[in-house]
């Protein structure tokens, strides 16, 4: 591209290349830099195309025209390194030049004021982004918590702003540890621009070298590092958010400058167990969820006015509950606790409205309660996923079937990649008896997670309401391959073969589970389902009963589950609708 009279000039960082007069200059220094042809010539050519890669090539043209390659290819390792030396750059860490691998270079920092350089931009209007997982190129470890956690809180300050849709960490995730196809990223998750970095250690500073991508054009829009202390880092997740904001031209508002710079808290210990109660929660197993409780109260033991450390506490008690790793009389009622003092210090966290809302709606039954606080949650909160999947949910309960499916196709439009999401699609059509559908999404949600048990739990019983009895028989056997021959599994083999008319077995597999210890409380809805399928009504309603004083989460589902079909007549079953508010 030609320059003009009024564009001779290219501006980065502190420096500024005077392209008429070939000179490069630095803030505060009177004279020019010294700059020999060669390395110049390699700038100019790396800033015509930031953001882009210009291959070694290229170069070698422009520098040695008609030349060879041989020596040449040397004399260009020797171009950039003095220009990396003059800019007091480095290849490990770059700030200006990156080096792409026997490929070329590319410059990575914004170029302003008066370029003559095309510099790509996003219109106006409602952009997309997914932040991948930093890199943690510490060598410790146990600093994984810390590259996670500044990702997630990256994705959670992006999060709120309606006009930005961002990837949920679940999807983001999926790419943790593995060298990413931006390009392919970008089609997966259907989104414009993509956020790339690193955590470096630097003595006893942390460093995040962070780059955002147009991958469409494959161009940096924006790349930045950030030098900090350990107990400092808090402050890149602020600058980072704020500068993608402003390169995405997302408008602010005076309330989402205050947003940006609000902190969970000030106090660093806090902070870190705040992390690492976020690194276990995502993990949704029984241990998991424990060690992240731990932390929850570190963090709140460090600092008794962090809302996001009660807001992580309901969300450990949450998950517990509706897992069945605990019976719901430990956990929601703590959960609750939790969550309202989270909003007691803070009634913008749009988590534990969402959690509000779940235990009014799986223990409490107060639909109406549940309903508020779940859209509370996504008032605040519009790009999340679950706050949408677990309305979907409400509204599925409330007999409201398409909105239903509609709002959990919203949650999966949002985080594409979350196999517990899909799932839940396939769940919840099934429900509406639309099984090859239904199939569809649980074997989409299989082919993210393989041993995905809930999944393969839903893929036996819709293979056998759809008469594909031997294939729903070996989901079954996955299940208990997956988990072992616990009460539950086994009373899924039975409830399977009484759905696929093998009803002599299936009493025998449940005459033997009935002699042994007393069922646990996650299996009640299970066993009572199998009794109806088989029509013993009174055995299936003395389980209903129990589940009903232990208020059972799936016992919410139960005008909208096809298990219970033999029994939808019974007085028994539309009291218990009625005892519980639910539609008949």
């Amino acid at each position: 591209m030609g320059e003009t009279e009024n564009q001779r000039s290219v501006r980065f960082a502190e420096f500024v290349l005077d392209l008429s007069a070939g000179e490069l200059h630095k803030a505060g220094r009177a004279k020019p830099i010294p700059l020999p042809e060669q390395p110049l010539q390699v700038l100019r050519e790396l800033l015509r195309q930031p953001g882009l890669m210009v291959s070694r090539e290229e170069l070698i043209q422009k520098l040695w025209p008609g030349g060879g390659y041989g020596d040449f290819d040397h004399g260009l390792n020797k171009a950039v390194n003095r220009l990396r030396e003059t800019l007091s750059d480095s290849a490990e860490t770059p700030r200006f030049i990156e080096t792409l691998s026997r490929r070329g270079y590319r410059f990575i920092a914004p170029v302003t004021n008066g370029s003559t350089i095309p510099v790509v931009a996003i219109a106006a209007g409602i952009a997309s982004l997914a932040v991948l997982p930093l890199v943690n190129m510490t060598g410790d470890p146990e600093t994984e918590y810390l590259s996670d956690g500044i990702t997630e809180s990256i994705i959670n300050s992006l999060s709120r702003f309606p006009n930005l849709r961002v990837i949920p960490r679940t999807s983001a995730f999926r790419y943790k540890g593995r060298q990413a196809d931006l390009k392919k990223v970008g089609r997966d998750l259907k989104v414009h621009t993509v956020l790339t970095g690193k955590l470096i250690q630097r003595g006893d500073r942390m460093v995040v070298q962070a780059e955002l991508v147009d991958v469409a054009n494959d161009a940096q829009l924006w790349g930045a590092q950030f030098s900090r202390k350990p107990e400092d880092i808090l402050d890149v997740q602020e600058a980072v958010a704020r500068q993608i904001c402003e390169k995405l031209r997302v408008q602010l508002t005076p309330e989402d400058d205050k947003h940006l710079a609000k902190r969970p808290t000030q106090n660093r210990e806090a902070y870190q167990f705040l992390l690492k109660a976020n690194y276990y929660l995502t993990k949704s197993t029984a241990e998991g969820l424990r060690q992240g409780l731990a932390c929850a109260r570190q963090s709140i033991d460090a600092d008794p006015g962090c809302a996001a450390a009660y807001a992580y506490l309901s969300s450990a008690y949450t998950g517990l509950g509706l897992l069945g790793f605990l019976v719901p009389a430990e956990t929601f009622p703590r959960a609750k606790a939790a969550a309202l003092r989270a909003l007691e210090i803070d009634d913008s966290l749009a988590e534990a409205h969402s959690v509000l809302g779940i235990v009014r709606l799986y223990y409490e039954w107060d639909w109406v309660g549940a309903e508020a606080a779940l859209r509370r949650a996504l008032e605040l909160n519009p790009n999340y996923a679950w706050g949408h999947a677990h309305l979907s949910d409400w509204l599925l309960i409330m007999g409201r079937y398409e909105e239903s499916i509609a709002e959990q196709d919203l949650a999966v439009e949002l985080d594409p990649l979350s196999p517990s999401l899909i799932f839940k699609l396939g769940q919840k059509l099934s429900y509406g008896r639309d099984y090859d559908r239904a199939l569809e999404q649980i074997h989409k949600a299989l082919e993210l997670d393989p041993n995905f048990e809930w999944a393969h739990i839903f893929l036996a019983e819709v293979l056998a309401w759809t008469a594909r009895n031997e294939e729903s028989l070996s989901a079954c056997e996955k299940v208990a391959d997956l988990s072992g021959a616990t009460p539950y599994t086994r009373g899924l083999r039975s409830l399977i073969l009484g759905i696929t008319g093998k009803i002599s077995e299936a009493k025998e597999v449940l005459n033997d589970l009935i002699k042994g210890p007393k069922p646990e409380i996650v299996a009640l809805i299970s066993l009572a389902e199998t009794y109806s399928v088989l029509g013993e009504k009174d055995e299936a309603f003395k389980l209903l009963e129990a589940a009903y004083q232990q208020r059972v989460s799936m016992l919410v589902f139960l005008a909208v589950m096809p298990t219970f079909g033999n029994i939808r007549t019974d007085s028994r079953y539309l009291d218990l609708l009625r005892r519980m508010g639910l539609p008949g």
